[in-house]
């Protein structure tokens, strides 16, 4: 069998959704012309990239996604395109090496993370497919309902979502509006909005606040201390990724579990994540970390340190919840509240392969 085309397109992932458009704390928000949307600096890094690979046979194909838009794309029309036409997509593990040491003297990480990914996924959907079997059952996995966690970016969503989704999930997490530049009169705002939240969902399902890599460790702790009465499960990327220090520091000196790793690229990354005890909850996002065999191989890293595998946004991405249906231990999956549709437990697909059909993202 051989890669007979390798189509790819970008697509806007969130234009007009509080992803983009409602005020979340970032890095940026220390500059009042960058505070009140994250769309107003992201550029083409949020956009989606789509991967198609395709074979002789027309049964016989595979689907990736990655982020980064334009950027990714060109690395992988540009590069990847010609290192996959004409061989095996069946040997899977030496495609994917080949892209990632093709890469590495210009683009380790970032975007070369994301390219990579996107084929990566794209060559598991061909293998699947090429076995007749869902992409779970490829991995080892079922369609049977996963533990989950919700992410909602404002409290009145909530009052549309079913109360028995909320009462099964392991934590409601809340996205903070507001950083250090925003001082005590932030602080006070992102307390206001935990109690809103608080008054819509029970005591007995914890709350957690996002913090999009935006805070530093006295402001986290200061919030921490403040936020102590408001039942919380874990604060996710206070800091900024390379921070081990900080990550280490607040973990060891707060009761509150520290979520992370969403921005992290590659192995090497994630493993001194780990190996610093920066994190009880590890989130590589599988779409850009690397692809299903990074991220599988962070999963294993995790679950030896006893530390929660939640993959960012995995709800949203077929192939992190095929394998997480596939992973035991400590897992969770992301379903993120207010894109759109009424939220459900998360279940990988069925198949044929990830359960994606190239006419539906527009690759056909």
């Amino acid at each position: 069998m051989q890669i007979r085309n390798v189509t790819v397109i970008v697509t806007p992932f969130s234009t007009g959704t509080w992803l983009d458009e409602s005020r979340v704390s970032t890095p940026l928000s220390r500059y009042p012309e960058f505070a009140e949307r994250r769309s107003s600096w992201r550029g083409p890094g949020s956009d989606l990239v789509w991967v198609l690979i395709e074979t002789a046979d027309p049964d016989v194909f595979g689907v990736g996604q990655s982020r980064g838009g334009v950027v990714t794309a060109a690395l992988i029309e540009g590069h990847f395109r010609g290192m996959l036409l004409g061989r095996d997509p069946l040997d899977l593990e030496t495609r994917v090496d080949q892209l990632r040491l093709a890469a590495l003297p210009y683009a380790a990480g970032g975007v070369a993370s994301m390219a990579l990914s996107a084929c990566e996924l794209a060559l598991w959907d061909v293998a699947a497919r090429a076995s007749a079997v869902s992409l779970a059952q490829l991995l080892g996995g079922s369609d049977s309902a996963l533990p989950y966690y919700l992410t909602c970016p404002e409290p009145r969503l909530l009052d549309e979502v079913d109360a028995e989704l909320i009462a099964a999930s392991a934590t409601v997490k809340v996205p903070m509006a507001y950083g250090p530049a925003d001082g005590a009169a932030g602080l006070r705002a992102n307390l206001a909005r935990l109690d809103e939240t608080r008054t819509r969902v029970t005591e007995s399902v914890p709350l957690s606040v996002d913090c999009f890599m935006s805070w530093n460790v006295d402001y986290a702790t200061a919030f921490l201390r403040d936020a102590s009465d408001h039942g919380l499960g874990w604060i996710e990327e206070p800091l900024l990724p390379d921070d081990l220090a900080g990550y280490a520091e607040l973990r060891r000196s707060q009761p509150v579990a520290v979520a992370g790793g969403e921005h992290l690229f590659g192995l090497a990354e994630a493993g001194r994540f780990l190996q610093a005890e920066c994190a009880d909850v590890m989130q590589v996002d599988v779409t850009w970390c690397g692809g299903i065999g990074t991220a599988r191989a962070v999963a294993e890293l995790a679950g030896a340190r006893g530390v929660t595998f939640a993959p960012h946004g995995a709800a949203m991405h077929p192939w992190a919840v095929a394998l997480l249906s596939a992973l035991e231990g400590d897992i969770l999956t992301e379903v993120l509240i207010g894109l759109g549709g009424a939220p459900e437990p998360p279940r990988a697909s069925s198949g044929p392969g990830v359960g994606i059909e190239p006419g539906s993202v527009g690759l056909r």
